[in-house]
């Protein structure tokens, strides 16, 4: 290149054409630019200016040229359309490559750092700005944020934050899409997110204020977006009534069956060993009294004949004495069998009887989870009573019986908890086939 044209070259390397290329994005220009040291000329306020509009080419190699100038970068000059994908992952890229450049000895800064890094899902520098204690006015916005960002969570320490600012974390949470993985992720950390702020309320009853006096755009994103907040709210109410009101978990019918036949080979045992302990033992007192007959025997005839005719009169006796044990034990029996009916309570299968709060009722049920039964959730056919409002079933199980006559199959849809404690099962939603067999009277 000869001086002339170096000449010409040098002399439009001016501010003016800068934003020109700028306009254009022809980012070969403005690479050329900044490395001819276009800023250096410009004031703080106008370098900043710049600064934003360069970041806006969306180029790393033009980020790259300006973090070697002297001036730290900022949150502003990041501050982009996020509704363009391309720029988000940008800034998350910018973040992420010269995290160094930002000044984090001023909170201003670190809030603004903090906002933009929640807005763009870059749980890395939300984690850096944790662990350095910065940016906690901004820590309720970790809510509303991507699950991999709200993750960071777990990093907040005790007292690090004011309960109602974790009150609020907690509510942009239930507002947001992940809602139920963001409780899955706060129950597995044990976080408790039924914390109560200053004025007594916890992040679910702010969110039942909402509900209440929100009002929801006109349209169908509107309807969806209430639609969603009240199952939420429901969820979290069920949550929170669970935990005041834990229920014993019922044995399975397979596992009573088990211990039942474990009960029993146990039983079987102990009486074969009792039977051939009794059998010996019966074994010797036999040799004994053969011996001893053998001895007392005698050849006296008249001895032999009184023996026969006592034997035959204790023979009469003893027949008579069988015949009236059989005729006692007989009525004994008859006696017994009488009472028992008598005493036992049976269900009636009245089919005009109808269901009602607090009736004891007998039932069959399968339970299906995305139409396929599981382990333990069948009755198979042995029957098993309940008590109609008792609360021993999950859900509102027995409530969906109530009003329902003797011998109707009844489908009744419940939801786990979450900690039911069967991985299967934990928040899963299972549909029980439930058959009225009768109600006790």
């Amino acid at each position: 290149m000869s001086s002339k044209e170096k000449s010409k070259t040098t002399a439009d390397i001016t501010p003016e054409n800068l934003e020109k290329a700028i306009d254009k994005y022809q980012r070969q220009d403005v690479m050329r630019m900044l490395k001819g040291g276009v800023l250096s000329g410009l004031d703080d306020e106008k370098k900043a200016e710049m600064y934003h509009r360069l970041a806006g080419l969306r180029s790393l190699e033009i980020m790259d040229v300006l973090s070697k100038q002297k001036e730290p970068f900022t949150a502003d000059m990041l501050n982009l359309d996020f509704e363009v994908f391309q720029n988000r992952n940008f800034v998350r890229d910018v973040l992420n490559k010269y995290g160094k450049k930002f000044d984090y000895s001023n909170e201003d800064e670190c809030n603004k750092l903090f906002v933009l890094a929640c807005t763009v899902d870059d749980e890395k520098t939300v984690k850096a700005l944790i662990r350095q204690k910065k940016a906690a006015d901004s820590y309720p916005l970790i809510g509303a944020a991507s699950l991999p960002v709200f993750e960071q969570i777990s990093l907040i320490q005790s007292g690090q934050i004011h309960d109602d600012a974790r009150v609020q974390l907690y509510l942009q949470a239930f507002l947001s899409d992940e809602v139920e993985k963001k409780l899955a992720y706060m129950d597995e950390n044990k976080i408790d997110y039924f914390l109560k702020n200053t004025d007594g309320k916890t992040a679910a009853d702010l969110l039942e204020e909402r509900v209440k006096t929100f009002k929801y755009g006109n349209n169908k994103k509107g309807t969806m977006q209430k639609r969603q907040e009240e199952q939420t709210l429901k969820l979290l109410r069920k949550i929170q009534f669970d935990r005041e009101h834990p229920v014993e978990k019922k044995m399975s019918v397979k596992k009573l069956i088990l211990i039942a036949c474990i009960c029993i080979a146990a039983a079987a045992v102990i009486g074969a060993l009792a039977g051939r302990a009794y059998v010996k033992n019966n074994a010797s007192s036999e040799t004994e009294d053969s011996s001893a007959e053998e001895e007392t025997v005698t050849d006296d005839s008249s001895a032999d004949a009184e023996t026969t005719e006592d034997t035959s009169a204790d023979d009469e006796v003893a027949a008579d004495d069988t015949t009236s044990e059989e005729d006692t034990a007989s009525d004994d029996t008859d006696t017994d069998e009488t009472t028992d009916t008598e005493d036992s309570t049976s269900y009636s299968t009245d089919t005009s009887l109808v269901v009602a709060d607090g009736d004891t009722v007998n039932i069959d049920y399968t339970g299906y989870i995305d139409d396929v039964a599981f382990d333990g959730g069948s009755t198979d056919g042995a029957g098993t009573d309940l008590v109609i409002g008792s609360g021993s079933y999950i859900d509102d199980f027995e409530d969906q019986l109530i009003g329902a006559n003797v011998g109707d199959t009844v489908t009744v849809t419940v939801t786990f908890p979450e900690d039911y404690g069967v991985d299967d099962l934990n928040g899963q939603e299972a549909v029980f086939e439930v058959t009225i067999n009768g109600i006790y009277e």
